[in-house]
Order: C-alpha cells, then structure tokens, then sequence
C-alpha cells in the first residue's frame, strides 16, 4: 500500500509534495491519468500503510464516482457506499467537512457503512474534501486503512497538506479538461454548420433560389423525415459528390491532460 520513491518527512515535505503534484500535471496526458497517479502518490505519502480513492461528481452529489483508486477493494467499496447513499465520503461530498473514523466497529454514524467496512478489512477512514481556494467542493480524497486508529494526528496533519496541494493540482486538471472539452464541442459545431453549408448551397443550385429559402427546404425536408438536420445535408452532399463532405476543422493548441497529439484533429470524413 505504500510506494516506496514516496516523500522523505521533513520540513520539505509539502514543496516536495507539491512539485511532484506539478509534474503530474506536466507527465499526465489525460485526466484519468493524472487521477490515477494521484491516489497512487497519497497512498504512498503517508507514514501508515493506507489505500485511496478520489469521488468525483457528475452534475450533481447524487451522482458520485470513483473516479480512481489505488486497489480494486476500495474501488469496490467505494461503489457499496454510493449504492447505500451513507458514508464519510459522501457526507464530506455534500457539506466539505471532512470525516473521520477511528475504528468502524465503535462507529454510529452513516447507517450500514460501518459494517460494510467490516466486510472489506477496513477499519479506519478518512475524506478529505478536495477544493481549490475560493470553489465549491470538486471531491473527495478517501483514505482507508485495515487498522482501528490508523489516521494518527500526524497521519491526518500530512494527510491535510496532501489534500491542500492536491486540490489546486485537480482544479487545474478539470480546468484543461474543460478546455478540451469545449474545444471538441467548438469542432464539431463547426463541423456541422460547414456540412450543411455545403448542402444549402447545393440546394440553391438545384433550385435556383436564396440562402433563406434553400434553408427552409431543408428545415421542412428534416422535419418531415424525422432527421437531424446535420444528417440529411450530410446525405445531400454525398448524392451529389458520391462521397461524405470532408471537414477540415480547427486545430487548437496542445495543452496538458488534452492527450492532443498532432494528429489530434485532423481532418475527418464526415459520414
């Protein structure tokens, strides 16, 4: 459970710490890269034997996930937890407060979770919240341990400033991801509005008319076939070309956890 290139103690350890958070960002290519590194570099931070997980959540707090996992156990657990809808996890999700547990088998809180860590060895827990400074709350960094009492006030203290430094890592790890998200929105807009461009003006070609009318022809023709729009320029073009509309779309800049490599956006057929 522990790695052994982890983090010397020391007054240093939170710079270190914090550089190797950095060069995670520079060395992951996507951001289940960058995650999976992460949980593997807290279990291996800490001077007590422990597994991670990082909870991510999708639109809202009801719908949490793991989104990775130092072992398959807590991976598993964590799902047990989400499906009980009771935990330290995600009550630290919801209110950002973090949670301990000192041993499962005196703990009265969260319902069934006590004794569903029972089943899986676990004995001691502690969420985190993971925030960047001044924003809500973006998940939780869980620790678990097989031991009663394993979360040590200097265990939870390194713990905390583990947490601290990676919270702004994650902040700026969704951001990129945010950004190449949009960026592949942007593209395939573009490529939608370029394809039925191509279709208008084949249209107005054919019909001899304006811009306005040959896009009220294909509106209707979309509409009464039940088609997308995009789709049925996409089959106009190909009757009349023999072949699907090539698009060549923007290229946007490499960025970390993009996982762009320069052959990224390319052109594609459009079919």
């Amino acid at each position: 459970m522990t790695d052994p290139a982890s983090p010397p103690d020391g007054p240093g350890r939170g710079e270190q710490i914090l550089a190797r958070l950095q060069q995670l960002l520079l060395d992951s290519d996507r951001l289940d890269d960058f995650l999976r590194e992460l949980v593997r570099l807290a279990a291996g931070s800490l001077p007590a034997p422990v597994y991670c997980s990082i909870t991510l959540s999708a639109e809202s707090s009801s719908h949490p996930y793991t989104a990775a996992a130092s072992h398959e156990l807590v991976d598993h657990f964590d799902q047990r937890q989400y499906d009980e809808g009771e935990g330290p996890c995600l009550d630290t999700l919801r209110t950002g407060v973090p949670n301990l547990v000192d041993d499962v088998e005196e703990e009265d809180r969260f319902g069934s979770f006590p004794a569903i860590a029972a089943e899986y060895g676990l004995r001691s827990m502690l969420a985190l919240p993971l925030a960047a400074p001044r924003q809500q709350v973006a998940g939780v960094l869980n620790m678990y341990s097989t031991r009663p009492g394993g979360f040590t006030p200097q265990v939870r203290e390194q713990a905390a400033v583990f947490a601290g430094h990676a919270s702004g890592a994650l902040g700026v790890a969704l951001k990129f991801a945010g950004q190449l998200q949009f960026s592949l929105d942007l593209q395939s807009a573009i490529a939608s509005r370029t394809v039925i461009d191509q279709a208008l003006g084949i249209l107005m070609a054919q019909e001899g008319c304006g811009h306005e009318r040959a896009l009220e022809i294909l509106t209707r023709a979309s509409q009464h076939r039940n088609v997308k729009l995009r789709d049925l320029a996409v089959d106009l073009v190909r009757s009349v070309s023999g072949k699907p509309p090539s698009v060549r779309p923007l290229t946007p800049r490499n960025s970390p956890l993009s996982g762009a490599g320069d052959e990224a956006f390319r052109p594609v057929d459009e079919g």
